[in-house]
């Protein structure tokens, strides 16, 4: 059809309201909810524009793109209604658009109005594919769209340039990783540093990450293990008239608590290496480890399994006298291979194994490991990087640690708090602090002072490590404990448990006449004499709600109202605190500096 023709084909579809979503759900696999859908317009079926691609690329040509935007967004929020759905909806916009000085502003605030669809339903993708001509005018209008109250995601993080620059400018709510990172994950260790690295800056940057085009269980549960349970692909649902409301729960994470500790599993330090069969000629294998230098050793494979390891080294001995091709070419590589190598399951602790290497003498530095998962295999890990990543880790929890009690400090603490927030799991967090600390220190020394916080700290570890509990001391005599899996009624009775040890032995940290006389005489903050009980321990204990708290900052907050509130009590006493978030939740301006302050637990 003539360009004429073209540009009134396709307004007789957006004014004749011919256009219709299709919806996709995106996944929360850890706690089993859909928590939103993709709209994905369509023209009429049959119709020479019903792909989207002919549609957009048709608006673009003809410059009715603002048009054909608004007429998506109607369509999308109309069936929203109608169909009652729930939880967030996605809309794809093209962020050309926004900077369109003809397209109408408040449009889309318009038609949330209409629909009575809230702005804090709606997330805005803008997407990375479109090649962004001003960068700086789309940022204002995103700006826009946050005051308004409407969410932002960048859609295909990873297929473009713009994506990284428009993250740490405008803090957007979600980022969704570029199918071309997801597919195939579980067998590329590039593709799995570069998702481990996206998300080691949402947590950073207080961003949710959405995987999409998942299309394999296999990729699901790579994803899952390493922490990302918002999900979106063909496996967990295709685009269809008729929203998907619920979550198999096949596709349920079995033990989100793996997922949490990706990194210190062997998991997490696996290289792809391709095997090779059981039955390869050995000179095949000869040609490999001549052809690539870098090549140390190769699994063998045998219906998936793995049954055997072949060593450069040992190819290259059997190979090295007078009489190696005669004797060995074509021999199967069976025939020369390790066949006890040593093997772990892919969540396998990094302690764990290295105590395995430990415990055995004949094991080289240089040598790899076999990486199974559920007895098929995996991939193969060097104890070279491997004993590299276990230092590491020690490093910097040794660097970051308190140096009175050897217990992680603020950076650790924070981490723990957003990986919970940032995977909406359910938990609790106790702030311990001593009443009437100061004035001990006054008449006792600042060195019994550090005996007591030591023995504070005993005392903690005592009730809590043996329950896998984390502690974190923050400094001087405050201290604070994260509780995963457990209720309310027994993190109380622990928080008790853990007052009738401090109280049974507080004293003897007194000489006898304080004892008697049930505390001490010292200057109070205004110089004057007053006197002051014997020490006893605040706990604030708070269940913070990830939806609310949308950072360690807001769980600090909460969590430091709650101490206040337990330090009211005479003497010892726990405070079990019924709110969610803090009282006055953090207020950030997007436009000003990137380098927000924040405050601590303190």
């Amino acid at each position: 059809m003539p360009g004429c023709d073209l540009k009134k084909e396709l307004l007789t579809l957006i004014q004749g309201k011919q256009l219709y979503p299709l919806f996709q759900p995106v996944m929360d696999t850890v706690r089993g909810v859909v928590i939103g859908h993709e709209a994905l317009i369509r023209g009429p079926k049959g119709h020479s524009l019903e792909s989207p691609d002919n549609l957009f690329s048709l608006a673009s040509k003809v410059r009715l793109l603002s048009e054909l935007e608004l007429a998506c967004r109607s369509a999308a929020m109309e069936a929203f209604q109608k169909n009652s759905m729930q939880g967030k909806l996605f809309l794809n916009v093209n962020p050309n658009v926004l900077q369109d000085d003809s397209h109408p502003h408040g449009s889309t605030l318009r038609l949330s109005q209409q629909f009575g669809i809230s702005p804090e339903q709606i997330v805005i993708e803008i997407s990375e594919r479109y090649p962004i001509e001003d960068t700086e005018n789309l940022k204002h209008a995103i700006i826009h769209y946050q005051k308004l109250g409407f969410m932002i995601a960048i859609d295909d993080l990873g297929a473009g340039y713009s994506g990284l620059k428009l993250w740490s400018e405008l803090h957007p709510d979600y980022v969704k990783i570029d199918r071309y990172f997801i597919q195939s994950l579980e067998t590329s260790s590039v593709k799995r540093e570069f998702v481990q690295s996206i998300l080691s800056l949402a947590t950073s940057l207080r961003t949710k990450v959405i995987a999409e085009g998942i299309e394999t269980t296999d990729e699901l549960e790579q994803l899952q293990s390493m922490g990302v349970n918002y999900c979106q692909g063909f496996l967990l649902g295709k685009p269809q008239l008729y929203p998907v409301l619920e979550v198999s729960s096949s596709l349920v994470v079995p033990n989100h608590s793996v997922a949490l500790n990706y990194q210190t599993t062997i998991a997490s330090v696996v290289d792809t290496i391709h095997g090779v069969s059981a039955e390869t000629r050995s000179s095949q294998v000869l040609d490999t480890f001549t052809q690539d230098k870098t090549l140390s050793s190769l699994p063998v494979i045998y219906e998936k399994k793995v049954v055997g390891i072949i060593r450069r080294e040992k190819v290259m001995e059997f190979f090295s006298g007078s009489y190696g091709h005669a004797l060995y070419a074509n021999k199967p590589v069976s025939y020369i291979m390790d066949d006890r190598p040593l093997s772990v399951d892919w969540q396998t602790s990094l302690e764990e194994v290295s105590q395995l290497i430990t415990d055995n003498d004949e094991v080289d530095i240089y040598q790899h490991i076999i990486v199974t998962k559920r007895d098929v295999y995996y991939g193969v890990a060097s104890i070279k990087n491997l004993l590299r990543r276990i230092t590491d880790l020690k490093v910097t929890n040794a660097r970051h640690a308190n140096p009175l009690t050897q217990l992680p400090g603020n950076v650790a603490i924070n981490q723990v708090i957003e990986d919970q927030l940032f995977r909406d799991c359910s938990f609790q967090v106790a702030y311990f602090d001593l009443n009437h600390f100061k004035p001990f220190n006054d008449i006792y020394g600042y060195e019994q002072g550090d005996q007591i916080i030591k023995w504070l700290a005993q005392i903690l570890q005592k009730n809590l490590f043996r329950y896998g509990h984390f502690i974190g001391h923050i400094g001087g005599d405050d201290f604070v404990a994260i509780f995963k899996d457990t209720d309310k009624k027994q993190t109380e009775e622990l928080c008790h448990k853990i007052i009738k040890d401090f109280e049974q032995d507080i004293t003897r940290f007194y000489h006898q006449e304080h004892i008697q006389l049930g505390g001490i005489k010292a200057l109070s903050r205004n110089g004057k004499p007053a006197f002051y009980p014997l020490l006893s321990l605040a706990i604030g204990v708070v269940q913070p709600d990830p939806s609310e708290c949308l950072s360690h900052h807001d769980v600090a907050l909460l969590a430091s109202e709650a101490k206040k509130e337990a330090k009211q009590s005479d003497g010892s006493h726990c405070y079990m605190c019924h709110r969610q978030k803090p009282r006055r939740l953090r207020q950030v301006n997007l436009q000003q500096s990137d380098h927000l302050q924040y405050q601590t637990l303190s």
